[in-house]
């Protein structure tokens, strides 16, 4: 009879589950503070257990996921981040990568909404685009939202663009930060190759900052800061379940290594508005050596990028510059 028991509890418990799991993604409009892991992960598996159908014209809902009240920069996150990306010392305003490391919870959460049509486990990252109005301090409190741009692309190559949008509102409520991130859903159809040839640019004369040390452990470490433990960062194991035989480094990490060395050599936004925009090259597999570059003399913008061991590929081009 015990046996008996103990299996029709299990088999209730594997129910629950499985209906758990089955049901439509959750996602609230408005949060009063940052939902927990649990919750977010939830949401996330629901979303990726449910049936997705991109539509035809790929015009989707408007989706936005925000937080009710001010949030403050974790003190403790904030330094392991500090820490993790390579500055030399605290810098005197929050870098442009560090918000992002804060709201890109909202993110997923926003990606993992019934309305949004896609699957994004898998997802790679395109091009970022941070823009901050005035510096910001670390002691600030700042409101988020998270959206998703309703117009999906389809580019040259037959995958999916689409546009994530994370903005922080200090007290008075203007909007001091603003990341626009190009997420590129994979088409599994869509053929190698395609999509128009481009006439290679003359690299710019780079300078070398710094040279890059990518332990293999960089994708589980910074995906416990902003919440991203996408399994093609994790894991020789979990990446190969997406075609990669290493984990794969974060773009958005990689970005911030950047822009500390930046910070390192002196080189700082001025005057605000100011804007660092990336473009994400090729995955960067872990453990990695690489090269962090710049290019002094480009004007207006500050040209700078994130090169192969060697010099000779490109992993990330980045531009800072003034609005």
């Amino acid at each position: 009879m015990l046996p008996l028991l103990i299996g029709a509890a299990g088999a209730a418990v594997l129910l629950g589950l499985v209906f758990t799991l089955r049901a439509s993604p959750n996602v609230p409009a408005e949060l009063p503070g940052w939902p927990s892991l649990g919750f977010l992960y939830l949401q996330l598996l629901r979303s990726a257990l449910s049936r997705k159908k991109a539509p035809a014209d790929l015009k989707g809902k408007p989706i936005q996921v925000k937080l009710i009240a001010p949030a403050a920069f974790s003190t403790s996150r904030y330094a392991a981040f500090l820490k993790l990306v390579g500055y030399k010392a605290v810098p005197p305003q929050v870098p442009f990568s560090y918000p992002f490391v804060e709201s890109f919870r909202l993110a997923m959460l926003a990606m993992s909404h019934r309305d949004f049509p896609f699957n994004v486990l898998g997802a790679v990252l395109a091009r970022n685009s941070s823009t901050m109005s005035r510096a910001i301090a670390s002691d600030e409190t700042l409101t988020y939202t998270a959206s998703v741009d309703p117009n999906y692309v389809r580019n040259a190559k037959g995958h999916i663009e689409i546009q994530i949008v994370c903005t922080g509102s200090d007290s008075k409520g203007d909007v001091v930060w603003c990341n626009s991130l190009t997420v590129i859903v994979i088409n599994p159809k869509a053929k190698r190759g395609d999509g128009a040839s481009k006439v290679a640019e003359a690299p710019p004369a780079w300078q070398l900052l710094a040279n890059l040390a990518v332990p293999g452990n960089a994708g589980r470490a910074y995906g416990a800061l902003s919440g991203d433990r996408n399994p093609i960062h994790l894991s020789a194991l979990t990446s190969r379940l997406f075609g990669f035989s290493r984990p794969i480094a974060h773009a958005m990490y990689l970005v911030a290594r950047l822009e500390a060395e930046l910070a390192n050599a002196g080189y700082v936004a001025k005057p605000y508005p100011a804007v660092f925009e990336t473009e994400f090259k090729r995955p960067t597999p872990l453990p990695a050596k690489l090269q962090a570059v710049v290019s002094p003399a480009a004007q207006p913008a500050l040209q700078c990028a994130v090169l192969t061991s060697t010099g000779e590929k490109d992993v990330i081009l980045g531009r800072l510059y003034s609005k």
